[in-house]
This record gives C-alpha cells, sequence and structure tokens, in this order.
C-alpha cells in the first residue's frame, strides 16, 4: 500500500510540475505577444508622429515662386527697350530672387510712382477695371512714368465650377513669368479678362488657358526658370499653386478683404471707379501736375 501511495503521489507532483511548466510558458509567450504589439504599435505610432511632422514642415515651408516675383508680386516697368520685371520698390535684397534686378536699376526716377493692383482673374470687378483702365496703366509703363505692380491673387476657386480657376489662372502668368516673357505679361493680362469665364460656369481647360498665352504672344514652349519644365507643362503641373495659396493667404492676413485692391505708393485709393480721376491722381503722384 505504502508503494502505491507513494506512486500516486510522484504522480500527483508530476502533474502539478507539468502544469506549472505550461502556466510559465503559456505565460512567456503571452509576455512575448504584448511586447511585440507594444513595439508593434510604438513604431506605429513613432510613424504616424514622423510623417505628420514631415508634413507639417512641408506645409511651412515657403513655396518658390517665379524668378520675376518679390513675394507675390511682379513689378513692371519700361527703361526704354521694353517691359522689363524689377524688385519690388523698398523689397530687402533677400526677398528678392537673385537675378532680378533690384528697383534701383530700374531706370525710372525716385518720384515715379508704383501702382499696385490685387487681382483675381475670375473676380468681375476686376475685369472692370482692366477694361476701364488697363489702356492707361500700360501706356504709363511705356511712357517710364510708373511702375505697374500685378499680384494675382485666388479667392474665387469656387466660382468656376470646380476647376479652380483663379488659381490655375495665376499660375498661368507666374508660369509666363517665370519663363522670363515679362514684355507679354500685361498683354495676357488683358486677354484673360476680356475672356473671363461666367462666375459659377466652368473655368477654362488648361487648352484654353496655353491658347489665349499664345494669342497674347507668348512661347507656351519656352522653358521656365523650374529645370526641364516648358511653360505649358508648368500651367498643366499648376507648378505654382502652391504659391499662388500662400501669397494668397499672406495677402489676406495683410488686409486683402476684396478684389481689386488698388494703391498708389501703398495707400489704397477708390478713384479707379473714374478713370479720369484715377489717371490724374496717378499724374499727381508722379509730381506731372499739381
Amino acid at each position: 500500500m505504502a508503494k502505491n501511495s507513494s506512486s500516486a503521489s510522484d504522480r500527483r507532483q508530476a502533474a502539478r510540475d507539468q502544469a506549472r511548466q505550461i502556466a510559465q510558458a503559456q505565460a512567456k509567450r503571452e509576455k512575448t505577444a504584448k511586447t511585440i504589439l507594444y513595439t508593434g504599435v510604438a513604431v506605429v505610432v513613432v510613424a504616424v508622429v514622423v510623417i505628420v511632422g514631415v508634413l507639417i514642415f512641408q506645409a511651412a515651408q515657403p513655396a518658390a515662386g517665379p524668378k520675376t516675383y518679390t513675394a507675390g508680386s511682379i513689378t513692371l516697368v519700361d527703361d526704354g527697350d521694353g517691359v522689363k520685371a524689377v524688385g519690388a520698390k523698398g523689397a530687402e535684397a533677400d526677398d528678392v530672387p537673385e537675378g532680378l534686378p533690384p528697383f534701383s536699376e530700374s531706370g525710372l526716377p525716385d518720384s515715379a510712382p508704383v501702382v499696385t493692383v490685387f487681382l483675381d482673374f475670375q473676380c468681375p470687378g476686376c475685369m472692370g477695371f482692366e477694361q476701364a483702365n488697363g489702356g492707361t496703366l500700360q501706356k504709363l509703363v511705356g511712357d517710364g512714368t510708373i511702375a505697374l505692380e500685378y499680384q494675382p491673387v485666388a479667392i474665387l476657386d469656387s466660382s468656376s465650377g470646380g476647376n479652380e480657376y483663379s488659381t490655375r489662372a495665376a499660375n498661368l502668368m507666374a508660369c509666363v513669368a517665370d519663363s522670363g516673357q515679362t514684355d507679354a505679361y500685361l498683354d495676357l493680362t488683358e486677354t484673360l479678362f476680356a475672356n473671363q469665364p461666367a462666375q459659377g460656369a466652368n473655368g477654362m481647360t488648361d487648352e484654353q488657358l496655353l491658347g489665349f498665352a499664345a494669342e497674347a504672344g507668348v512661347d507656351v514652349e519656352a522653358a521656365t526658370a523650374q529645370e526641364g519644365v516648358t511653360v505649358s507643362q508648368c500651367v498643366a503641373d499648376t507648378t505654382f499653386g502652391k504659391h499662388v495659396e500662400n501669397t494668397t493667404q499672406d495677402a489676406l492676413s495683410n488686409g486683402l478683404q476684396g478684389t481689386p485692391r488698388v494703391q498708389i505708393n501703398g495707400e489704397d485709393t477708390e478713384s479707379w471707379q473714374d478713370p479720369e480721376a484715377f489717371g490724374a491722381e496717378i499724374l499727381r503722384a508722379a509730381g506731372e501736375i499739381g
């Protein structure tokens, strides 16, 4: 009997030992699984944080603009050899793109006023401004009387049937400017406003935009300052879309409430609604009339 009792006790002990070993092994497996899970979650979290950080960093970076723009605007003058772009008057040297002549080399006298126009190519009021005053401004630029500063913005993308015409038209102008064809800039501005899409209708296609550019004298296959990118490719890729977005936001942050916004030497004026009064105000600023 004693032998049988001992044998039964040994079996029970062996069973307990086996159960304990199984429990320990299971606990070890569970611990390993949790470690792998938590490590995986941590890796995912770190990856998400890194991706979000990269996106935030990229969004915060200034988008490159055309080589003839200072910030979001182009400053046009005529030094006797045709219309050219120069750095904005009063701009810091670091803000003027490399290779763009500073305003001091514009050939204009210090007394020459700068007329600044914020415009949106989908804006009916801007079309009215161009039709009423565009010819006068072109003449005053050609005479060497003024510097004309245009800043295209995009605040009416929602009015073009979903194809973001304001941004795409501003991008077209940036593409042309980046190709150095500033002599066609004013003619193209006039052409786009003369063919402005109706509010709420579909804006122009890329092909239509490029067709109007060619009509205004732009070589649409000319190279831009972007490596390997022509004007037509720049339009197709909306190369300066982010630049337009950023400079529009800057303008809104700096007080832009609508377009057209017109300034003479940095001061807002409403005289543009009367072309004769507007012309007289510019000439007074130039010191040509009392």
